[in-house]
C-alpha cells in the first residue's frame, strides 16, 4: 500500500481554488451565461428591436410560463401547515410522531419564512435549472436585561449560581436588601432555512445528484464583510491574511447585474475607499472529499476559505443543501432549463406581433413620394396636423409610397406558436381559466373538467418532484437537526394551544409522508363526498350512537383539508379540548319541569298499577269467596240430601216396624168357625 502524506493549508487552498474555477456555476461558466440570458427574457428586456423606429413590444411568454407554474406549486404547498406529517413507527409512537410533525412545522413556518424559501427555490428551479436551499443549525444568543428589587444577598447568590446570569449595577439599602439589574443570556439557537441564489452555489461539472456518493465538490459562495467575519469568531491573524484576491476585487456577477437591471443598479456597494470594516470578501464554504491526514481514505470536509486565507476546516458527515430540479435529466445534477425552452417562442411571437404593429402604424401614417419641386412648402407635409393644408404646384405632386400587404399567415403562425408554447411548458390555457372556445352546448361540465385535468398532468409531475425530492428532504433534515441540537424542553403555541416538546424523547429516524392538494376539482369533489357522508350520518337515527363528536371532528377536519384549509385547528377545536359547557337556565328549568312531569307520570303509573293490583286481588278474593260459597252450598245440599235419605230410611224403618207389628198381631187372631166349614 502506497504511503500518503498530510495536506498543508496551502495545498488545501490550491485544491479548493482549482475546483472552484472548474466548477459549474462560476461567473464565467456557460450556465451562468444562460441564467443571465433567461433573466433578460424574464424581465421582458429581450429580444431587442431591430431598429430604433420599430415597435418595442415584447411577448411575456417566459414570465407568464414561469409565474403560472410557480403559482400552482406555491398554492399547493403554501395553503397552510400540515402538508407534511411524520409516519409513526409503531402504535405506541403515534403521539410522538404527532409532536414531531407539529414541532417541525413550527420551526419551518414560525422560526423561518418557509413561504419565501419555497418561492425563491421554485423560481430558481424554473429559471436556473435548479433551486438550492441551505439548512443548518445556527448557534446564537441574546442578552436580556431584567430588574430586581429588595432581595436578600442569599437570594441573589442563588440566582447568580445559574449559568448565563450576570449581575449589573446594584444598590443596597439600609436593611441590607439589594436592588439592581441582571443580564440574562438567552439561548436563541435554532434551525435556519435559507434559499441560495443560483450564482452563489457552485458544483463539480459531472455531479449526478446531491447525494454524497455522487458528489466530490460543491460550495456556497457568499459575500461577507470584515466585520461579519469578526462576529463569526475568526481569529484576527487569519482575517489579516485574506489579502487582495481576484474575487474580492470583482464587485458582482453579470447575472446579478441582469437581475437588477430594471432598477438601474449596475454595481454593488463599495466602501473600500473609506473603511476596511465594511470591505466585502468573497467567502467560500466548500464541501469536498479530502484525505487531509494521509490515511488513505477521503472523508467529507467543510472548508471555509476567504480570499487567500483558510478560515476553518472540519470533518462533517453530510451536505447542508437541499435541491429542487423541475425538469430532471437522468444521471445529471442539472436538469433542463424550463424558462430557456420558451425563449424561442418569445422571440417569434415578439417579432410577429411587432410586424403587425409596425404595419398598422405605417398604414395609419404612410410614407409619401413627392415630385421634386411639387411642394410650395415641404414643412406642411411633414407637420401631420389633422385637416392641415399642403400647397402643391401640380396635382400629381404627392402619392403614397406603395406598401406590401400584411401576410395573412401571421395570425395562423401566432396560433401555432401558442399551441407550441402549451406543449413545451405543459401549462395549458384551460388550467389558467376556461376559454370561451372550450364552452359550448355540446361540451358537458365533465368533459371540460376532464380536459383541464389532463392539461395539468405535467404540472402534477413537477409538483410531485418538488414534494419527494425537496419537501421531504427538507423536513427530514430539519427534524434531524432538531434531534441532534435541541437539549431543552420547549413550549410552543399551535392554534392557541400550548404544547410541550421534549427533543430527548424524539426518535432519530422517521418516515415522512407528503400530502398534496393537486388536480382540477379533485379535492373539491372529495370534500363534497365527505359532506354527503356527514349529512347521512347526522340524519340517520340508527347511526346516532356510532357518530360521536370525535368522529364529527375527524370528518370535518378531513373535509377542510380537502378544501385547501390545512390549518384546521384554527377553525375547529378537538372535542377533548372543549371547555365544560355551562347549562342554560331556561334549559335547566325546562329539564326540571320535564323531570317533574316524568315523576308525576311515574306516580300515576304506580297508582294505576296499585289500583289494578288491588282490583285483581279483589276479583281473586271474590272468585275464591264464590268458590267457597258454591262449595258450602254443595255441602249443604249434600247434607240435606243425606238428611232426606236418612229421614226416608227412618220412615221406612218405622213403617217396617209398624208392619212387623201388624204382621205379628195378625197370627193370633181367633176366628169364628162357620158351621158349614
Amino acid at each position: 500500500m502506497d504511503s500518503y502524506k498530510e495536506l498543508s493549508d496551502r495545498e488545501i487552498l490550491k485544491l479548493v481554488d482549482d475546483n472552484i474555477h472548474r466548477s459549474v456555476g462560476y461567473y464565467d461558466s456557460e450556465i451562468s451565461k444562460e441564467r443571465e440570458l433567461v433573466t433578460g427574457y424574464y424581465n421582458a428586456s429581450m429580444p431587442k428591436p431591430s431598429h430604433d423606429g420599430n415597435s418595442k413590444y415584447v411577448s411575456q411568454d417566459v414570465y407568464n410560463s414561469v409565474e403560472s407554474l410557480k403559482a400552482s406549486l406555491l398554492e399547493t404547498f403554501s395553503a397552510g401547515n400540515n402538508i407534511v406529517r411524520f409516519a409513526p413507527q409503531s402504535p405506541q409512537d403515534v403521539p410522538l410522531a404527532e409532536i414531531a410533525t407539529k414541532y417541525t412545522d413550527y420551526v419551518l413556518y414560525r422560526q423561518n419564512d418557509s413561504f419565501s424559501v419555497f418561492n425563491s427555490v421554485i423560481h430558481d428551479g424554473l429559471t436556473s435549472r435548479v433551486g438550492i436551499c441551505k439548512v443548518y443549525w445556527q448557534n446564537s444568543s441574546k442578552i436580556i436585561e431584567r430588574e430586581f428589587e429588595r432581595v436578600t444577598p442569599d437570594e441573589l447568590d442563588v440566582v447568580l449560581m445559574e449559568d448565563g446570569i450576570e449581575l449589573g449595577e446594584s444598590t443596597e439599602d439600609g436593611l441590607g436588601l439589594i436592588s439592581g439589574t441582571l443580564f440574562v443570556e438567552k439561548d436563541t439557537s435554532q434551525v435556519v432555512v435559507e434559499a441560495i441564489a443560483p450564482e452563489e452555489f457552485v458544483i463539480e461539472p459531472q455531479a449526478k445528484s446531491m447525494n454524497m456518493k455522487d458528489i466530490n465538490f460543491c460550495a456556497h459562495r457568499m459575500r461577507k464583510t470584515i466585520t461579519e467575519l469578526r462576529q463569526m469568531g475568526y481569529d484576527e491573524d487569519v482575517i489579516s491574511n485574506i489579502g487582495s484576491h481576484e474575487d474580492v476585487e470583482r464587485e458582482t456577477d453579470p447575472e446579478v447585474l441582469a437581475r437588477h437591471e430594471d432598477v438601474g443598479a449596475d454595481r454593488g456597494f463599495n466602501a473600500d475607499s473609506y473603511q476596511d470594516q465594511v470591505r466585502s470578501v468573497m467567502v467560500y464554504e466548500v464541501y469536498m472529499m479530502l484525505d487531509v491526514g494521509g490515511t488513505g481514505e477521503a472523508e467529507l470536509h467543510r472548508i471555509v476559505k476567504g480570499g487567500n486565507a483558510l478560515l476553518d476546516i472540519e470533518q462533517v458527515d453530510r451536505l447542508p443543501f437541499v435541491s429542487f430540479v423541475p425538469l430532471p435529466i437522468p444521471h445529471a445534477f442539472f436538469g433542463s432549463n424550463f424558462a430557456e425552452k420558451v425563449i424561442s417562442t418569445q422571440n417569434a411571437r415578439s417579432v410577429l406581433t411587432r410586424s403587425i404593429l409596425d404595419h398598422a402604424v405605417i398604414s395609419n401614417n404612410p410614407r409619401y413620394m413627392v415630385v421634386k419641386g411639387g411642394l410650395s412648402n415641404p414643412s406642411e407635409l411633414i407637420d401631420a396636423r389633422v385637416g392641415g393644408i399642403v400647397n402643391t404646384t401640380r396635382a400629381d405632386a404627392i402619392s403614397p409610397l406603395p406598401q406590401a400587404p400584411l401576410n395573412p399567415f401571421i395570425f395562423q403562425t401566432l396560433k401555432l406558436l401558442e399551441e407550441d408554447l402549451e406543449d413545451t411548458t405543459g401549462v395549458s390555457q384551460l388550467s389558467k381559466g376556461i376559454s370561451k372556445d372550450a364552452v359550448s352546448k355540446q361540451n358537458s361540465h365533465a368533459m371540460i373538467e376532464q380536459l383541464a385535468t389532463m392539461s395539468q398532468q405535467r404540472q402534477k409531475i413537477v409538483a410531485r418532484s418538488f414534494a419527494n425530492n425537496f419537501i421531504r428532504k427538507l423536513w427530514l433534515e430539519t427534524y434531524r437537526l432538531i434531534v441532534e441540537n435541541e437539549t431543552e424542553e420547549r413550549i410552543i403555541e399551535i392554534a392557541g394551544n400550548f404544547i410541550p416538546v421534549d427533543p430527548s424523547v424524539l426518535e432519530d429516524r422517521r418516515d415522512v409522508m407528503v400530502e398534496l392538494k393537486l388536480g382540477y376539482g379533485e379535492q373539491e369533489r372529495e370534500a363534497q363526498k365527505l359532506m354527503a357522508m356527514h349529512n347521512l350520518f347526522s340524519q340517520d337515527p340508527m347511526l346516532q350512537g356510532m357518530y360521536t363528536p370525535q368522529n364529527r371532528y375527524k370528518l370535518m377536519s378531513k373535509m377542510m383539508e380537502q378544501s385547501g384549509y390545512l390549518n384546521v385547528d384554527e377553525y375547529l377545536t378537538p372535542p377533548d379540548q372543549l371547555p365544560p359547557q355551562q347549562p342554560d337556565p331556561g334549559q335547566m328549568m325546562q329539564m326540571q319541569m320535564a323531570q317533574k312531569q316524568l315523576e308525576i307520570q311515574e306516580r300515576q303509573i304506580a297508582l294505576a298499577e296499585a289500583r289494578t293490583q288491588a282490583e285483581m286481588q279483589m276479583d281473586q278474593m271474590k272468585s275464591e269467596l264464590d268458590a267457597m260459597k258454591a262449595q258450602a252450598d254443595h255441602a249443604l245440599k249434600s247434607d240435606q240430601m243425606d238428611l232426606k235419605e236418612e229421614q226416608f230410611a227412618h220412615k221406612r224403618r218405622i213403617d217396617q216396624g209398624e208392619l212387623d207389628v201388624l204382621m205379628k198381631s195378625s197370627t193370633d187372631v181367633r176366628g169364628i168357625a162357620s158351621p158349614t166349614g
